[in-house]
């Protein structure tokens, strides 16, 4: 077999879309207004299309070209430049399917009443200084008005800044032909392993005689980590498991997916959803598997000072030996090495980012360890894994524990949203729900009834509250305390080509900074998922305040440094919770909500972390360092750019450099609510288990407050962020609420037999 048709039967299987829904959100005047301020970050970068000059396009070459793929030319660096995505078809199909299936109604006729505000003299002249429409505008004018609306006294054109700039670079990012290309990024990975997944079979109800009414022992609400230990857990136990996933699912054989398809065939909301306030960014997954199909297998089990916090609120069995069983019960199944065994920690392979981030720790003194993997033991060199896992190694619920249940019974069905929980009369007791399933092409839709002794809500901390919401029960706790994990990033740029999309994803942990304030808040760094998809939304576009129309071109030329460059991730334990909702304004009541804004100490708490993320990347020998700040220019080490490397004063210029630009980045802080915006890919707590219905939503046995048959299994119950990737704490309680429904059940079974005389 030749290479080519080698590489070709490793490639993933399509995953199309499904159309969008018919109609326009905006007019045509103000689709060809947005358009004309979209450009404006994403241009045709020619000495006619920003009148340019030739010095400025020569100067950007010459940046790039060590960065360009052996054989690529300078006309390949030209090529990238003058790129024309606003005349592709896909950029422009992105930008309106965001509109129509994930931007909220609100949102969009906000934004198309400055729209259309703009296109009228009296309100262009007010918002832009110009009684021209902004649309009519040539482009290095447009660029100049729309680049100095961060800076404007009107709240609604910073929003809409805000709101665009996001908006043209990640639908730039996920259409553009040249970035691949300019990165050398392979769409097959180089390490690709592909591997069969599990052959699940799904209900299916095309048929206008199939039955909708069903019976089962146990109905399991989401597909998550939380459902998967859950459903093998009971299916084991011999109950007849029922579980219902509102997303689809997909083999392993259209794994990695590109990732326009990865963002709204795996994630919610079509890749992100923004909190209220759009000071954060939260990333979840959605679709058979839920967070464990895209996360990235690191697994860390709670630590102490927070099963401490979390037993102190009358939740005593977070220390007992039982709750660590059940930790260790399923570590041990998904092959994870403990951390008190070293060969097998030896076993994992780094990649270069997660290398530098250890042994820079080390050089600086700094605690840190190697984060165990659930991957059975096995090599897991992926880098992909939030596009989907070709491998199937990764044991998460699609490839370990719906198949295990599966084994003992369990039955699936996809497509399947939870309108409601039943009940009995007097709503003392679940009696299964009632769900509206919609076919894969979105074709054909049934109203589903299913009867079941035991209803477990496993929909995640996003969408369980709102099912219990959506069945009437009124606890207002509902919702409430959600912690996020709030993260930063610092990403560096090093002398050789690092590839980082290239291999494990994250297998080192910086605990340093992981207790601040003496009561386990704090931060710790880790490696981020760097594909171009994921990477790149973290390049900031840099408004050039002394000639604007350069900015777009400074944008592009960071970009095509990415595939010399790594990316940390700073995550928090946070101090301050916010809350999900469902949408008023969202009739059918599926859409969710997030108000949530990262408190100052949280803020505090990043940005020492951030500073410590960039002195390991500055002893490691990067040559530039970003905290991706857009009102802060990324360092430059000095000797790289004088040429004096063997200059005995180049390290004292270096140390004295970096030492300001340390200072500047920690005089700036991270802002609060800013064109920077803080992501999150850990949401937590929104049913919070607790020692009284006045404090949560369910008790120690994940049960519902004053509802019997309901219980909730996610992460959503924890009692407070968990300050590690919540996965392995997220499956540990589910073993531990799965546990005690058995013994529920068994001590019914007690009490049905009649009595022996």
């Amino acid at each position: 077999m030749s290479q080519i048709e080698n590489l070709s039967s490793l490639a993933s299987l399509p995953s199309p879309l499904s159309p969008a829904p018919e109609g326009e959100v905006f007019t045509q005047v103000q689709w060809d207004i947005l358009y004309a301020i979209l450009e404006v970050f994403v241009p045709s970068i020619t000495t006619k299309s920003l009148a340019t000059s030739s010095t400025d396009i020569d100067s950007a070459i010459s940046n790039i070209r060590r960065y360009l793929p052996d054989g690529a030319t300078d006309d390949d660096g030209r090529a990238f430049l003058s790129e024309d995505i606003m005349s592709n078809p896909a950029f422009r199909d992105t930008v309106s399917r965001k509109f129509k299936l994930y931007i909220p109604p609100a949102d969009a006729q906000g934004l198309g009443f400055i729209l259309s505000t703009l296109n009228t003299t009296v309100g262009s002249y007010l918002l832009t200084g110009s009684s021209s429409p902004i649309h009519t505008q040539d482009l290095a004018t447009r660029t100049r008005i729309v680049l100095s609306w961060p800076c404007s006294r009107l709240a609604p054109l910073r929003n809409v800044y805000r709101a665009v700039t996001g908006l043209a670079r990640l639908s730039y990012i996920n259409n553009s032909p040249s970035i691949p290309r300019i990165l050398d990024f392979p769409s097959i990975p180089k390490h690709i392993e592909r591997n069969e997944g599990y052959n699940f079979t799904f209900h299916d109800f095309n048929s206008a005689s199939a039955a909708t009414t069903l019976t089962t022992d146990v109905v399991i609400i989401g597909s998550g980590c939380g459902a998967g230990v859950t459903a093998s857990h009971l299916s084991r136990a011999g109950l007849k498991c029922l579980i219902l996933e509102k997303s689809y699912h997909f083999a392993s054989t259209h794994f990695p997916m590109e990732m326009g398809s990865a963002a709204e065939h795996l994630m919610e909301n079509g890749g992100t959803v923004m909190s209220d306030d759009g000071s954060a960014v939260v990333l979840a997954g959605s679709t058979f598997g839920g967070g464990g199909t895209v996360n990235w297998s690191a697994s860390l089990q709670p630590q102490y000072a927070v099963r401490k916090e979390w037993a102190s609120n009358n939740l005593p069995h977070f220390l007992s030996s039982e709750y660590q069983d059940c930790l260790d019960t399923i570590c041990e199944r998904m092959g994870v090495a403990r951390s008190t065994d070293p060969p097998a920690l030896a076993n994992i392979e780094h990649n270069f980012a997660n290398q530098t981030l250890l042994e820079g720790a080390r050089r600086l003194g700094m605690a840190v360890e190697i984060v165990p993997q659930n991957t059975a033991s096995k090599r897991h060199y992926c880098g992909y894994c939030s596009h989907g896992c070709a491998s199937a190694t990764k044991q998460g619920p699609a490839n370990c524990w719906f198949p295990d249940a599966a084994a003992h019974g369990a039955e699936f069905i996809e497509g399947a949203f939870v309108d409601e929980i039943t009940f009995n009369p007097d709503r003392s007791k679940a009696t299964g729900v009632r769900a509206t399933w919609t076919s894969r092409d979105r074709k054909t839709t049934r109203i589903l009834n299913i009867s079941a002794s035991r209803v477990i809500v496993s929909a995640g901390t996003l969408h369980s509250p709102g099912v219990l919401q959506r069945s009437g029960i009124k606890n207002p706790q509902i919702g409430s305390n959600l912690h996020l994990h709030p993260a930063a990033q610092v990403w560096s740029t090093w002398p050789q080509r690092t590839n980082p999309w290239e291999g494990a994803i994250l297998t080192v942990a910086v605990t340093e900074l992981d207790n601040l304030d003496g009561a386990h808040h704090g931060s710790k760094i880790e490696v981020v998922c760097s594909t171009p998809g994921y990477g790149l939304l973290a390049v900031p576009f840099r408004v050039n305040k002394a000639d604007p129309t350069t900015s777009a071109l400074d944008y592009k030329v960071a970009i095509a440094k990415m595939g010399y460059s790594t990316g940390f991730v700073i995550i928090a334990r946070d101090t301050e919770t916010g809350k999900v909702y469902i949408d008023p304004k969202d009739p059918a009541r599926k859409r969710v909500r997030i108000a949530y804004t990262p408190s100052d100490r949280d803020r505090k708490h990043l940005l020492e972390a951030q500073l410590a993320g960039a002195k390991i990347a500055f002893v490691m020998g990067a040559v530039e360092i970003d905290t991706v700040n857009p009102h802060l220019e990324r360092w430059v080490r000095p000797s790289t750019l004088s040429g004096e490397d063997s200059n005995s004063n180049a390290d004292v210029d270096d140390d004295a450099s970096f030492t300001a630009w340390l200072d500047a980045v920690r005089a700036l802080g991270i802002a609060a609510v800013d064109s920077s915006m803080i992501a999150s890919a850990h949401q937590m707590g929104t049913c919070r288990m607790s020692g009284s219905s006045k404090t949560g939503v369910v008790d120690s046995t994940g049960k519902v407050w004053g509802v019997e048959g309901l219980y909730v299994a996610d992460a959503s119950v924890f009692p407070s962020a968990s300050g590690v990737n919540p996965m392995v704490s997220t499956m540990g309680i589910a073993e531990w609420i799965s546990r005690n429904i058995v013994k529920d059940l068994k001590g019914e079974q007690r009490k049905e037999r009649p009595s022996k005389l």
